[in-house]
């Protein structure tokens, strides 16, 4: 077993090498360059590696190697004052607008003349030209937004707030940065230019998460017409069930039209919507289930071990429709449970819902309210799958972060003794247990728990104390559509029954 191994030993290379390239592996070649190893080692494990833009993997390779030319790199990615810079190819990897925020006109010539990246020379152009739509008609729509979402909000706060007209707002709708302009506009008050601006914007080539926030920005200028415009184009251009259900609710929210709670408790999602739906018109969700059916053999497949379910993760991404059917009962074993649940949602095409409740002897002590928060916030980060891994490391049920992890093992007694133990339920859940113990000092709500589980207690503290979650006509809703850190929003939906034990007043 994958896990017993690195409880007691180092991982080797040798163990590498009989891996696949993958998340998984790259996990491991992570922790492998924070070993006692040679240069050579080093390199013949970064060879290795699937994702090669992950940059924690680079930073501790490019501290082992010999390799002059990846030392270079590093030195130059953390270069702060680019005027330093000779070589090009250097300037090009250091360069990034932020860092040239304070430069003169003439210093940022400077950098264009010895650049030879196109993008970052677009970049710097934009930086020195007078902050107005006339400057910035020239660019394309792409150059400017990103410029726009690379350069941070304290530069868009003090350059940016301008007037656009309609004309150079809907060139913007051609870009797929477009989304991420709107949204980073509408969730910045101190925007108001840009906001005013908004309200010329035309739809018609937006995604429907962009009209979403559109439809947003009318509301904060109290136009319910316009804003129910947004919405309805929202709702005929999603592509998810949870965005269809959001631009529906929104519809009811601003008209308080009930024919459209009804639309909502049809809905083959289980999401805050739907319930909250289903609990305004008095029925009950059941599109859900809770056990399944399981025979007493034991699978020699150890869910705990990220190989083996990178493996099934493979299975079923080939598998049809039809063969998933045949593939969940390939797995019915009662140790395999969390796989199953898994593959028969997606073999019913995501109609039905798995609520299950494994892993209830590491949740002992726990009130009914702060079982239902894990078991919530469990199912939102891993689907119950004690080895799921994220592309920034996050492990296991809880999706623990290493760096949270650390910090947990020298407060608590008995710590673990490798990062890979975190695929133990048993483990995972305990330090999760003890970062939800603290959080609870702070934030009195499951909701709020929720959103700062996720996006960080920093982040959801900020936004908490700059006025949100107030008393107006659309909180608490509007606040939570609001969340710049939209990951967080959807880890509520537990239990899929009745939520009034959970109060949203604020």
């Amino acid at each position: 077993m994958l896990i017993s191994v690195f409880v007691y030993a180092e991982i080797s290379l040798e163990y590498l090498n009989s891996k696949p390239k993958s998340r998984s592996k790259d996990f491991m070649i992570w922790q492998y360059l924070n070993q006692n190893i040679t240069p050579e080692q080093a390199d013949a494990a970064y060879e290795q590696v699937d994702s090669i833009r992950n940059n924690k993997i680079f930073y501790r390779y490019a501290k082992k190697t010999k390799k002059q030319k990846i030392k270079q790199k590093l030195r130059c990615s953390k270069t702060r004052n680019l005027l330093d810079i000779k070589d090009a190819e250097c300037l090009n990897i250091a360069y990034h607008p932020k860092k040239t925020i304070n430069y003169s006109k003439k210093q940022r010539k400077k950098l264009i003349n010895k650049l030879n990246d196109e993008n970052s020379i677009c970049m710097l152009k934009l930086q020195n030209e007078p902050n107005s739509q006339q400057a910035y008609v020239k660019y394309s729509a792409d150059s400017f937004l990103e410029f726009f979402n690379k350069v941070g909000y304290r530069y868009r706060n003090k350059k940016l707030n301008i007037q656009l007209n309609k004309k150079f707002i809907d060139s913007l709708s051609c870009s797929s940065r477009a989304r991420q302009f709107i949204k980073t506009i509408v969730n910045t008050k101190s925007l108001y230019n840009l906001q005013k601006s908004l309200l010329l914007a035309n739809g018609e080539f937006l995604d429907s998460r962009a009209n979403f926030f559109l439809g947003l920005n009318h509301l904060n200028y109290k136009n319910k017409a316009k804003a129910m415009d947004f919405f309805l184009l929202s709702q005929e251009k999603a592509l998810t069930k949870i965005d269809r259900d959001k631009s529906i609710f929104w519809q009811y929210l601003v008209s308080k039209n009930k024919k459209y709670l009804l639309k909502l408790v049809k809905s083959t999602d289980i999401n805050i919507y739907s319930l909250y739906s289903s609990e305004m018109m008095h029925t009950s969700t059941r599109n859900y289930f809770y056990k399944m059916d399981t025979d007493k053999n034991v699978s020699p497949i150890n869910l705990n071990n990220p190989f083996h379910w990178d493996k099934i993760h493979e299975e079923i991404k080939n598998a049809s429709q039809n063969d998933l059917f045949i593939l969940a009962k390939k797995y019915k074993q009662e140790n395999m449970l969390p796989a199953q649940a898994y593959i028969l949602q997606k073999a019913s095409q995501y109609r039905m819902h798995g609520y299950l409740m494994p892993y209830d002897e590491y949740l002992k002590g726990l009130s009914n309210d702060d079982k239902a928060v894990v078991y919530a916030l469990m199912r939102q980060e891993s689907q119950l799958i004690p080895s799921a891994l994220s592309y920034s490391f996050a492990q296991g049920l809880m999706q623990m972060m290493p760096f949270v992890t650390n910090s947990i093992s020298k407060e608590i007694k008995n710590p673990i003794s490798s990062l890979n133990e975190m695929f133990e339920p048993k483990n995972n859940l305990r330090y999760a247990r003890h970062h939800l113990r603290w959080m609870k000092r702070s934030l009195y709500h499951p909701l709020f728990i929720a959103y700062a589980y996720n996006g960080g207690i920093g982040f959801f503290k900020s936004y908490l104390m700059s006025g949100k979650f107030g008393k107006g006509e659309f909180e608490p809703f509007l606040s939570m559509e609001m969340m710049s850190n939209t990951e967080c929003k959807y880890a509520h939906t537990w239990p899929p029954v009745r939520i009034n034990t959970w109060p949203l007043e604020c």
